[in-house]
């Protein structure tokens, strides 16, 4: 880091040979090699995709000029500002702060720090402690748990679509988006017998492969079931329809528990991007390659066992308790200003080669649930999990977001040691999505210290996966960073078995040989 703070004392030095018309933004960062980043320190500058050629200088002061064209994202915060702040407002992942950067068509441009770029929720609104719920503790089960493993796009929504119409009394969920109609249509038929359904849910930016908006699945549900269904708009900071909050910037946990007694957890929302509506493994002839492509990897799980099932239930149902207590009687929160574009969604490359789900149920195994920001779960767990690497460290995240902050501290020790594991020289693979190259944050990921020589891109990933050793894996919803880790509601289970380790662990393989590679774009 010392470096690039060198080289961005050069940018503001000498801006002005920079600021050329058609540049988007100038910053520190490392020079491209074949659309991959090396270690040699430069000055960035991102130009327009609309721009024509920009003449600039090779090296200011001995340091390269590297010369990129903006991505979608980049593009779009150049092109309409005020959408992309409140795009990212609602979605981390399109958030900028990697670096310092000067951007040459603000007014008064100079170097400045993005990291709260679309975050200005009004100060006034008050936050709440979180709290769990009472007499209710996260603990492991151990024991033989009939579990079901699987993945999006493969057999992701054949899965869901049985666990939910196996539904016999109640459904407490927990989601931070659900825009999906053949998701809503199957709700409906499956509940609609006066089966009690209660949901926790966030608003953010819209999908783009959204049928409907979250408030119109909601308004449908109620029309659908009656009484018999409950809504609650989450306590995040930025919502509007609700006065005091508790998380952040995102409700983002993705549970469903069914009768108290057997639960989906997993990385995808009830979106068409998540789960899309096809069955390649049943029906191979019906398989559309380009659907796939377009749609995210998630990995999911369905855990039949009823002292998890409560334990989590718990926590939803208190979560909805909070929520609706500050929010109750609002029924339909106001429709966003903010919708993702469909151009920033990019393709996977390649060809997915799909796996049918896998059923254990006869075999011992431990699953820990875990939860944030319940103090002293996730990141504990998980700094003895990667520290206990001994050889295998495979990781699937849709981003990887460093921070120097000190309250961050936690957060970044899980990076450190993810950092020391590829030093000692353990096979340490890690693939996130197309949204780590944008504004910076590949790079910065180098400068925090990771090799990225262990790093390869690959499109659509929205997985939140861990599989060391061959032995335990982790699947859930934190994303890596620090609100992901240690503040945000997110849900993840540790499970401690071989037969399911290796099961994701296979599609993990699958993904680094078939879909990823190391290119910026």
């Amino acid at each position: 880091m010392d470096q690039l703070k060198h080289v961005m004392a050069v940018i503001e030095a000498r801006a002005g040979e920079l600021k050329k018309p058609g540049v988007v933004s100038i910053r520190p960062g490392y020079k491209l090699r074949n659309g991959w980043p090396t270690k040699e320190p430069a000055a960035v500058v991102i130009v327009s995709q609309g721009a024509g050629p920009v003449t600039l200088p090779a090296e200011i002061d001995g340091i390269p000029v590297d010369v990129r064209t903006a991505t979608n994202i980049e593009e779009l915060r150049f092109r309409n500002p005020a959408a992309f702040s409140k795009l990212a407002e609602q979605r981390a992942e399109f958030r900028g702060g990697a670096f310092p950067e000067v951007d040459p068509v603000a007014e008064g441009a100079g170097a400045a720090e993005m990291t709260d770029l679309g975050v200005q929720v009004t100060a006034a609104k008050p936050q709440i402690p979180y709290t769990p719920p009472r007499g209710v503790s996260l603990r492991p089960v151990t024991g033989i748990i009939p579990i079901t493993c699987h993945a999006s796009p493969d057999a992701g929504w054949p899965v869901l679509r049985e666990y939910l119409a196996g539904t016999r009394s109640t459904l407490t969920v927990g989601m931070y988006d659900f825009t999906s109609k053949h998701i809503l249509e199957e709700i409906e038929k499956a509940l609609l017998n006066k089966r009690k359904f209660d949901i926790t849910i966030d608003n953010p930016a819209r999908n783009p492969t959204a049928d409907q908006t979250d408030s119109q699945t909601l308004a449908a549900l109620s029309d659908a079931l009656g009484r018999e269904f409950r809504s609650a708009w989450a306590l995040v900071q930025s919502r509007k329809a609700i006065r005091r909050w508790i998380f952040p910037s995102a409700y983002h946990i993705k549970v469903a528990v069914r009768d108290s007694r057997a639960v989906w957890l997993s990385s995808g929302n009830w979106n068409n991007s998540n789960q899309p509506d096809m069955d390649p493994i049943n029906h191979p002839a019906e398989t559309d390659q380009a659907t796939a492509r377009k749609s995210d990897r998630d990995w999911h799980m369905i855990i039949e066992d009823s002292g998890l099932a409560r334990q989590l239930e718990a926590f939803l149902q208190h979560d909805f308790d909070v929520a609706h207590t500050e929010a109750g009687g609002i029924q339909q929160e106001a429709e966003l200003e903010a919708a993702v574009p469909e151009t920033l969604r990019a393709a996977a490359h390649g060809q997915f080669q799909f796996h049918r789900p896998l059923r254990v149920a006869s075999e011992r195994l431990t699953i820990r649930p875990l939860l944030t920001p319940d103090p002293g779960v996730y990141q504990p767990a998980m700094l003895n999990l990667l520290e206990s690497a001994q050889n295998t460290l495979y990781i699937q995240l849709q981003y990887i977001h460093p921070s120097a902050r000190q309250e961050d501290a936690k957060f970044t020790a899980l990076l450190e040691t993810v950092t020391a594991k590829i030093q000692a020289g353990l096979d340490v693979r890690i693939i996130l999505s197309e949204a780590q190259v944008s504004q910076g944050w590949l790079e910065r990921l180098q400068a925090a210290g990771v090799d990225l020589s262990a790093v390869r891109i690959q499109h659509g990933v929205h997985n939140k996966g861990f599989v060391v050793d061959s032995k335990i894996v982790v699947l859930g919803s934190q994303n890596w960073s620090a609100e992901g880790v240690l503040s945000n509601r997110d849900a993840s289970v540790l499970v401690e078995s071989a037969t399911v380790a290796e099961y994701y662990q296979q599609i993990f393989l699958h993904d680094w040989e078939r879909l990823a590679r190391q290119r910026m774009q």
